[in-house]
Formats: C-alpha cells, structure tokens, sequence
C-alpha cells in the first residue's frame, strides 16, 4: 500500500483521494479526472462556493485514512460486501480550472476547454463547483468531447439533482448566464432534448415561466414527495431511463442544497423540507449503476459551515459514486 494513503487526513498535500496530480490534457482512457471550478461571481445568494473545491478535497482524505489505515480489506455491514482498501489507481487530480471572475464569457470558454480535453481522451469529468452556473460549461465542454470521441454528433441525456430547476430564462440582476439558468441554458444545446432531462429533488415554489418551459418541452420533475413515496432506487431508475432513451451517456449534476439544511448549511440557497444526507449519498450510489460519462457538485460554501459538515458530505457523495468503479470488491 502507498504509505501516503495512511497518512493522518489533516496532512499531506490535498488532491482529491490523495490521487496524483495531473493537467487536463494528460488525461488517459478509463480515468476519473477531477478538476475544480472555483467559480461564484454567478450567485445569486450567499457567496463562498468559489472556496469549495480544496475544502471538498481536504475532506476526501478523511475518508481514505479512515479506509486505509488498516491494511487490507473493510466491509459494508448492510451489504455485507467485502472491498479491499487499495485504489485501483484510476482517479487523477488535475487541480483547478482557470476561471476569471470578472469576465463569464471567458471563465465559460476555460471551463469548457478544460473538461473537452478530459472526455476528448475517454476518461470520465468529475467536477467540483462553484456555483451552479459552472454546470453549463461543464456541460458545453463535455458535448464538444464526447462528439470528438464519437466522430459524430452526441445524444446526452441529464439529471439534475437540486431544490431547484435552475431553468430561468434571463435574469433583471444577472442577465441569461448565473446560477439560476444553467439547465436552461444547457437544453439549448445541439446535444440535448428537454425530454432527456429530468430533475430530481425539487422542492418548495418555482418562478411559473421556469416550470412550464421545463413541463411545456417534456421535461421530467421528481420531487421530494416522490423520493419520499416511491424511495430512491425507484425514483433513480426512473430518472435514468427517461434520461438515457436513446442517448449515448448522461450527465449528472448534483447541487448540495438538494438536501435539507439541517444537513447542509453551508451553502448559499439553503432550504427546508429537502432529502436527508442519507437519501442523498443513496442517490449518488444508484446513480453509478447507469450510464453516467461526467458528474459534478457544486453549490457547497464552505465559509458557511464552520464545521466543514457540508464539505465532507459533498466529498461522501462523490467517493459513493466512485466506489464502484475505483476499488476493488471481492
């Protein structure tokens, strides 16, 4: 075992699981590449998700301490399913992605170049926000390569996992660029078919224009009720079939405030009456069952959660997701 691993999780140098850093452009085939976009000049609540990355990083190596310091094997004590404790190398860091806080267009452009190159080679986007704007030009990016990979043009389909539908046309303040708009700005893409989209976890009220584009175009809500009634498993094999119908991959975007803040404070749109933190690490294991090809988290303020609670539930609900896929079960 890589001694660094067992290293106490407050030391060592903080990448994402502790995985080797590299560009984005060195991305290989088969690897899960994270990249940070520091990203909240687009927020139009309380600001600090610019500060998540590092903090969604720092607490990712809680997590592996915790599995590594004892050599050898760990087991689910519900599944009862047995995994050896080692990474099977797949998972690279390649730092943050150059954003420019006074320009949108150009931080838009450097996030989508970014991520292009990361799909572009084959290996899977794994992203931490920022704001939820940052998701449209993941999404721009992870269009453009997938359509270089394919040699054709891509079919995507995408869950949105959020209090919110994020689907406002353009704003008086922030214009039709910020955080409230990128699933509609990411239904306009060559890719996308409102009716591949489907949004999980709303909650609360919604402006009426947003919600009858996303009805109107045949777009699919699953609210809390509906996790709540129907259970997770149930809810995201729904999702993923209506997502996936006829598309190459889905995207999966995960927005913190989803859950309750009596669970996740530390974000800038916090809300009552959302999932527990449980139903959401559920969500993102389910979630790796489908053909996922790029996910990310965003939302997380870590300024607002002296407690870091938000920030390693944001790290837990990715490593959920990854587990699958990055260690070895036996």
């Amino acid at each position: 075992m890589d001694k660094r691993f067992t290293y106490p999780s407050f030391s060592g140098i903080a990448t994402f699981l502790r995985s080797p850093y590299i560009l984005p452009e060195e991305a290989s085939a088969g690897e899960y590449v994270v990249v940070g976009a520091p990203y909240d000049t687009t927020l139009g609540s309380r600001p600090g998700a610019r500060y998540a990355p590092n903090a969604i990083r720092q607490e990712s190596g809680h997590f592996l301490y915790h599995l590594t310091a004892i050599d050898g094997e760990v087991i689910d004590v519900v599944t009862k399913k047995r995994m050896k404790s080692n990474m099977i190398g797949v998972v690279k860091d390649a730092g943050d992605l150059r954003v420019y806080p006074s320009n949108v267009a150009k931080t838009t452009e450097s996030i989508a170049e970014g991520i292009c190159q990361i799909v572009s080679a084959m290996a899977f986007p794994v992203t931490l926000g920022g704001d939820h704007y940052i998701t449209y030009p993941v999404m721009k990016g992870f269009e453009r390569g997938m359509q270089s990979r394919l040699g054709r043009k891509a079919k995507i389909g995408y869950i949105h996992v959020d209090s919110h539908l994020d689907a406002y046309n353009e704003n008086d303040t922030w214009g039709k660029y910020y955080h409230g708009s990128p699933a509609r700005r990411i239904s306009e893409l060559e890719s996308v078919d409102v009716k591949n989209m489907v949004w999980v976890g709303i909650n609360g009220t919604t402006g009426l224009e947003a919600y009858n584009y996303v009805i109107g175009n045949g777009g699919t809500i699953i609210t809390t009720e509906d996790i709540k009634r129907e259970g997770v498993p149930a809810v995201i094999q729904r999702a993923a079939e209506i997502a996936g119908k006829d598309c190459d991959t889905i995207y999966v975007t995960i927005d913190i405030d989803v859950v309750d803040q009596a669970y996740a404070c530390g974000t800038g749109s916090f809300i009552y009456g959302g999932i527990t933190a449980c139903e959401l690490l559920q969500i993102a294991s389910e979630l790796s069952k489908y053909n996922v090809g790029g996910i990310d988290v965003v939302e997380v303020a870590p300024n607002l959660d002296l407690t870091q609670n938000t920030s390693r539930l944001a790290a837990t609900t990715l490593i959920n997701f990854l587990k699958p896929k990055i260690f070895e079960f036996v």
